[in-house]
């Protein structure tokens, strides 16, 4: 289990750089469920092949999710990297160069103009880059927000029942509301990391400080908290099911200060 999660959020293009979430944490938790999925690596073991574009899809909902509980299970063990669309007879509208901006895409996994293509309707564009890292294009942010949220509220949900007697019955936790992460919607542009190391409750409470941090955080799993600036705290009261989320200004100020000095 991680026992951290950075965040970096571009506004401008809405891609998502993490560390610490699984590509399974995406397919739980996110509404726009894809109809249909473009594979982005011409050479995928998975999909059939589109004579149009060159490339394997993934045709309708139900084969989309018997790719994702595939996926769940670790039985793909190739690059993930694909664009979801919405109308089959559609992607046969593509252009020559849409296409090509389509295969850059997937080649150098950042966009050239839109990532969101008007014929493909699509919600997400996703690269697994390895080692708990990803890069997500959302049109709507807001699935990444609860994607987040969902996974810290299974982090805690194991982390409190880890060491609970065989015995006991296990101990509930409250979904987190992602309306309270995206209070950090400001920061997240500048890269958070979520630092989950705390083992068990005290004091009846979880706590999970939250630091200012650079894209480095993408880098490695092995940080060195002395040197951050911390910026936010995410608490789970048990007793009263409650989280809160305390915004320190003033280190935020000096952090970004900081920053911009170095």
């Amino acid at each position: 289990m991680s026992n951290t999660i950075y965040v970096h959020i571009d506004t401008t293009s809405n891609a998502v750089l993490t560390r610490g979430l699984a590509p399974q944490d995406f397919n739980k938790s996110i509404v726009h469920q894809p109809k249909n999925l473009l594979l982005l690596d011409p050479s995928s073991e998975f999909g059939e092949f589109d004579g149009h574009t060159g490339l394997k899809v993934i045709r309708g909902i139900e084969n989309v999710q018997l790719f994702f509980q595939q996926l769940n299970k670790g039985r793909v063990t190739e690059e993930m990297k694909w664009v979801d669309f919405n109308d089959f007879d559609m992607l046969k509208e593509l252009t020559p160069l849409e296409i090509s901006e389509l295969l850059y895409f997937g080649h150098m996994k950042t966009h050239l103009h839109s990532p969101f293509f008007y014929k493909l309707q699509n919600n997400f564009v996703f690269f697994d880059l390895k080692d708990n890292r990803s890069r997500v294009y959302y049109r709507y942010l807001d699935e990444y927000y609860r994607i987040l949220a969902d996974r810290i509220t299974r982090i805690v949900l194991e982390k409190i029942n880890d060491r609970i007697s065989f015995f006991k019955k296990a101990v509930s936790v409250e979904k987190l509301d992602f309306n309270l992460l995206k209070e950090l919607r400001s920061v997240m542009q500048e890269g958070v990391l979520f630092c989950l190391s705390q083992d068990q409750l005290i004091d009846k409470t979880f706590t999970i400080p939250i630091y200012l941090m650079e894209d480095s955080g993408l880098k490695s799993s092995q940080v060195n908290k002395s040197s951050l600036d911390q910026i936010a705290v995410l608490r789970y009261y048990a007793n009263q099911k409650k989280w809160t989320l305390d915004i320190d200004q003033e280190d935020l100020a000096f952090g970004f200060m900081d920053k911009k000095m170095s």
